[in-house]
C-alpha cells in the first residue's frame, strides 16, 4: 500500500531545493525534485525577513514543476538564531530531564532564553544506560521564536501544510549514511561537510550518531566576493563568472605529506575553547513539536569544544598555496582561480583543523571519510583539493544512490550535476518513510 507523498524543503540563502518522495513496498521513490533561486534580501543571517516574498517563490517553484503535495518537512539554517548540539548532563529520568532542561538551556545559547522554542532528546534511553553511568548525553535544539514564526509563515504563504521541522546535519545523515546502514555505513566515522553560500557546517557522525558539530564562517559567498574584488565585478557578475569559470587546479600531491599551514596546529584538549553557535535550522510546524528529535537525533557523547574559527585568532602568516596546474596566464579562468585560491585554502585549513581537533579528542574514532555537499561542493576539484590537504578520502555526497528516481519526473541534471545540493532535501522527505 502506497504512502502519501511528502515534500522535503530546504530553503537556503541562495537556493530553494525540494524533493517529493513516495514510500511503498518497493522502497522509496522520488517523484519530483527541483531547484530555484531564493529571492534577494528575503533571508538575512539565516533568518527569514520577508515571508511573503519567500513563500511566493516557493509556491512558484512548486507550480513550475507541477507539484501538488501539501505535506512538507522543512529546515532552515541560522548561525545567530539556532543552536543544535549534543550536551552532557547528570544521569536522570525523563521526567527530571524535562524540568532540568528548562534551566540547562541557558548555558548553551548565545541569545535570551525567554523567547525560544526548544526540543531535546536523550541520545540513549536513561533506562538503557549501564548502572555505573553517572552522566547521560542529550541532543539539544533551541531556536529563537521569531525565526520559527517567520518560517512557519513562509510555509503557509506557499500554501503548504507543515508536518515537522528537522535539523540539517541529521537530515543529511539520513540520506547519506542512515540509508546505507545495511552496507556497513555505521561501521565508519564520517564528517559531513555542508559548504553553502554563507556558512560551512561540519558534523561528525560516528556509528550513525552525531558526536560533533562546528560552523565555519567561510563559504561560497566569500569566494564570490574574492572574485568580485580581484576582477572589479559586482557581486552578481562575480557569481556568474564563478559558476562558469571557477575551478581549483592541483597536481595531485598527497595532502598528508604537505607541511602544516601556518596557524593550523590543533589546540590541546584542555585549552578551554568555546563552541560557536551551530548553524542549523528548524521551524515550527503545528500541531507537532518544533524539533522532533526522538528517533534519529542521537549522539554518543557531548560534543567537544572546537577550535576557534577563522578570524577568532591572530593569523601568523599568509597561507601557503598548494602546487597547482593553472590555465594560461591572462585567461579569465586563471584570474578567477588566482582570486579564489586564498579563500579556498583558508576554508580547507579550517576544515583540517576541525577534523584534527576531533581526532585529538577521540583518537579511537578518527574520521574515515568526508562527505562533501552544498552548493559550493560543485566547485570543480574541491573534493580532490580537500582530500589532498586533509589527508582523508573525500567524496561528493549522493543522496539518490539508494532511492528510485522517476526519470520522467526528475531532470537528469538534478541527480547528477546538482546532486550535492540535495542531501538535506532528500533527508527531510524520507524522514518518516524510513524503516
Amino acid at each position: 500500500m502506497a504512502v502519501q507523498p511528502i515534500l522535503g524543503l530546504d530553503i537556503g540563502t541562495s537556493r530553494i531545493k525540494f524533493v517529493e518522495v513516495r514510500g511503498d513496498r518497493g522502497g522509496l521513490r522520488v517523484t519530483g525534485a527541483g531547484i530555484g533561486l531564493t529571492p534577494r534580501d528575503s533571508i538575512a543571517n539565516g533568518v527569514i525577513v520577508d515571508p511573503a516574498a519567500l513563500g511566493a517563490a516557493v509556491r512558484q517553484l512548486l507550480d513550475q514543476y507541477g507539484i501538488k503535495t501539501k505535506a512538507v518537512i522543512s529546515s532552515v539554517a541560522s548561525q545567530s538564531s539556532l543552536v543544535v548540539r549534543p550536551i552532557e548532563v547528570p544521569r536522570m529520568t525523563r521526567q527530571e530531564l524535562a524540568q532540568t532542561m528548562q534551566w540547562e538551556v541557558e548555558r548553551h545559547i548565545p541569545f535570551a532564553a525567554s523567547e525560544v522554542v526548544m526540543d531535546f532528546e536523550p541520545l540513549v534511553d536513561p533506562d538503557a544506560l549501564p548502572p555505573e553511568a553517572q552522566n547521560m548525553d542529550v541532543l539539544l535544539a533551541v531556536a529563537q521564536e521569531d525565526m520559527i514564526n517567520a518560517h512557519v509563515e513562509t510555509l503557509l504563504e506557499a500554501g503548504l501544510d507543515p508536518q515537522a521541522v528537522d535539523v540539517e546535519p541529521l537530515s543529511a545523515c539520513r540520506s547519506l549514511i542512515d540509508i546505507n546502514r545495511d552496507r556497513g555505513a555505521y561501521d565508519q566515522t564520517y564528517a559531513l561537510l555542508n559548504v553553502g553560500a554563507t556558512t560551512t557546517d561540519l558534523s561528525v557522525i560516528r556509528g550513525g550518531l552525531l558526536s560533533f558539530t562546528r560552523p565555519v564562517p567561510l563559504a561560497g559567498d566569500n569566494i564570490t566576493n574574492a572574485i568580485a574584488e580581484a576582477l572589479g565585478y559586482e557581486f552578481h557578475e562575480a557569481e556568474r563568472v564563478k559558476l562558469e569559470e571557477a575551478a581549483i587546479y592541483l597536481d595531485g600531491a598527497a595532502g598528508a605529506d604537505r607541511p602544516q599551514l601556518p596557524g593550523e596546529t590543533a589546540p590541546a584538549a584542555d585549552e578551554g575553547l568555546t563552541m560557536p553557535t551551530t548553524p542549523d535550522a528548524g521551524e515550527q510546524a503545528p500541531p507537532t513539536k518544533v524539533f522532533d528529535l526522538d528517533q534519529e537525533a542521537q549522539a554518543e557523547q557531548a560534543a567537544p569544544e572546537p577550535p576557534p574559527a577563522a578570524g577568532e585568532e591572530e593569523q601568523s602568516a599568509e597561507p601557503v598555496l598548494p602546487v597547482v596546474r593553472t590555465p594560461g596566464a591572462g585567461s579569465t579562468a586563471r584570474q578567477v582561480y588566482e582570486a579564489l585560491l586564498p579563500t579556498a585554502v583558508e576554508l580547507v585549513s579550517e576544515v583540517r583543523r576541525s577534523v584534527e581537533y576531533y581526532s585529538s579528542r577521540f583518537p579511537e574514532a578518527r574520521v574515515d571519510r568526508i562527505l562533501l555537499f552544498g552548493g559550493t561542493g560543485k566547485l570543480p576539484n574541491l573534493a580532490e583539493f580537500l582530500a589532498n590537504e586533509v589527508g582523508i578520502p573525500v567524496e561528493v555526497g549522493d543522496p539518490f544512490q539508494r532511492v528510485e528516481v522517476e526519470g520522467d519526473a526528475v531532470a537528469p541534471e538534478i541527480v547528477d550535476a546538482d546532486k550535492c545540493l540535495m542531501p538535506v532535501a532528500v533527508g527531510l522527505a524520507i524522514r518518516d518513510l524510513m524503516e
